[in-house]
């Protein structure tokens, strides 16, 4: 049983879809976690679909335009991702690894991974805890927002390598403490933390604590909730500015197509005036010959 759960070994790599990007994760996977012919690496790459569709060296949000350009430069960005990740494919190939690329769309790429490690029962991850430029010997935990993510919403089942720049940043083993799913981790502290600092004024008799811990958080909320309302006054500001962008392509498109239909009917016209010169010149000769074959007739009569 041991032997056949050792040739079943997967170890999931996950990676931007550009290969540079995330060439030094994999990297580390393979240098400390390949076992030989029994693991197979998974290039594993969440596929978010683009909002901003450019259109006429245009961006538009995509609920501003029809369905069809839309699905359309989807198409073509999902098919470009899985072209780029078979260059991962490619370097594993050429070192002899066994490897597969798994792809997945989400909205989100930390939801997709997160319910992407549920489904597959993924049990070793590797993932950048940040990107190379920002490594430094003092980076001791992720930065990264979908690497945060990772580490405290992800099922406790899977130990995760926090990786930046072919070095290990830190890892979460099975044990960790991790964070509700419905919590949204970069607010609020993780649970075993909240746990011990509101426990803490009961151990020692102190009941100042509590309503300062309380004044904190809801100055936290009032900073949440002033960022929120800056966020959708943005929002609108860039809604009504995309609006104003499309009415003014949607004139100039009028505009082109006017003048085109006008340029068709000049040239048209032109062309009928053509005409009409031709049969007046051609009128003309008529009669001119027909005149001087009249005057031909009368001076042989005389």
């Amino acid at each position: 049983m041991e032997a056949a759960a050792a040739a079943e070994e997967k170890v999931f790599v996950a990676v931007p879809a550009e290969p540079r990007a995330g060439q030094s994760t994999l990297a580390w996977a393979l240098r400390h976690l390949y076992g030989g012919a029994g693991t197979t690496i998974v290039v594993t790459h969440v596929h978010v679909p683009p909002q901003m569709i450019p259109i006429m060296g245009v961006k538009f949000h995509a609920d501003k335009l029809s369905p069809e350009p839309v699905r359309a430069f989807r198409r073509a960005e999902r098919e470009r991702a899985h072209e780029m990740l078979d260059d991962y494919i490619h370097q594993c190939s050429q070192i002899k690894v066994k490897c597969e690329k798994l792809v997945i769309e989400q909205e989100d790429a930390a939801s997709g991974l997160v319910e992407l490690i549920r489904l597959r029962r993924i049990t070793k991850l590797v993932i950048a805890a940040a990107e190379d430029k920002h490594y430094s010997k003092k980076l001791d935990k992720p930065v990264s927002k979908t690497a945060t993510e990772i580490m405290e919403r992800a099922d406790p089942s899977c130990k995760i390598w926090f990786v930046c720049k072919e070095q290990l940043v830190c890892t979460r083993s099975k044990e960790v403490q991790i964070a509700p799913l419905t919590v949204a981790a970069p607010l609020l502290p993780s649970p075993g933390h909240e746990a011990q600092h509101l426990q803490s004024p009961q151990e020692e008799g102190d009941t100042e604590m509590e309503p300062s811990f309380d004044d904190e958080l809801e100055e936290a909320r009032k900073a949440v909730g002033e960022l929120m309302r800056r966020a959708l006054k943005e929002s609108c500001r860039r809604q009504k500015a995309e609006e104003e962008m499309a009415t003014s392509l949607q004139k100039a498109q009028e505009h082109e197509q006017l003048y085109l239909e006008e340029v068709k009917k000049r040239e048209e016209l032109e062309a009928a005036l053509a005409r009409a010169d031709r049969e007046i010149a051609r009128l003309r000769q008529a009669i001119q010959q027909k005149h001087d074959r009249g005057g031909s007739h009368g001076e042989i009569d005389a």
